[in-house]
């Protein structure tokens, strides 16, 4: 008797578990184990041998309110798991991961001077201060005064009666002991503003353009005049920029 009652509480719950089941099946396979730590109802007292067996054939809802009776903390974890489970699901889906916060600062970085407009002081001067800073102590308004008086900052890009190439002036004997990429793409470029401005920070500073005692010196060896140095001086004075 106390075996036949066993298996029918058995059946009774299995046939409670999947009328549940059935009623969510949707969201079940993904959430029916959130609640693994919810504690098993403890088990139903003995019966008295005397007490009479559970009626059969009784309709479904009348075997569900005793089964809700015998069994409270399974049916409410599963209640609570089809109700809020879609929703602990969604939110999740709704996150994004975030971008690193260093990756803007990286691109930044990364940022290279426009290419200047011919005869535009103005968007020359960020180019300059780029190639002084290769040299500290040379003042990127010498560079300016140079492309100025070399070609009018680019307006004039014709190539000199002695050879010289770029809006820096550059022979090209001197251009392949000095050229350098400035701007970052991978070409050493004699008429490229950016290349031409950083060789001639690089030649200057070679010959001492960093320190102010010796700029002068440095100056006639890139224009053996000295009628050169004091023209380039002369404009570097008057150039808007810093030093």
């Amino acid at each position: 008797m106390r075996i036949s009652d066993s298996r029918t509480r058995a059946d009774e719950r299995r046939r409670l578990l999947r009328s549940v089941r059935l009623g969510y099946v949707k969201y079940w396979s993904a959430i029916e184990n959130l609640f693994t730590g919810v504690p098993v109802d403890g088990p139903e007292p003995s019966r008295p041998k005397t007490a009479s067996p559970e009626p059969s054939g009784l309709p479904f809802w009348a075997r569900m309110s005793r089964q809700i009776s015998r069994q409270p903390v399974r049916l409410v974890a599963a209640c609570l798991a089809s109700v809020l489970g879609p929703a602990m699901v969604a939110h999740a889906g709704s996150l994004s991961p975030q971008a690193p916060a260093h990756a803007a600062t990286d691109v930044a970085a990364s940022v290279v001077p426009a290419s200047p407009l011919p005869g535009d002081a103005a968007s020359w001067v960020p180019v300059a201060q780029d190639a002084a800073g290769a040299c500290p102590g040379l003042p990127a308004s010498v560079l300016l005064a140079i492309g100025e008086v070399e070609t009018g900052l680019g307006a004039s890009g014709a190539a000199s009666t002695a050879g010289a190439l770029g809006p820096m002036q550059f022979l090209p004997s001197t251009w392949a002991a000095y050229g350098v990429d400035g701007d970052g793409d991978g070409v050493a470029d004699v008429t490229n503003p950016a290349d031409a401005m950083h060789a001639a920070a690089r030649l200057l500073c070679a010959n001492g353009g960093a320190d102010p005692a010796r700029l002068a010196a440095a100056l006639w060896n890139y224009n053996h005049s000295d009628d050169y140095v004091r023209q380039v001086l002369d404009v570097a004075r008057s150039v808007p920029t810093p030093a």
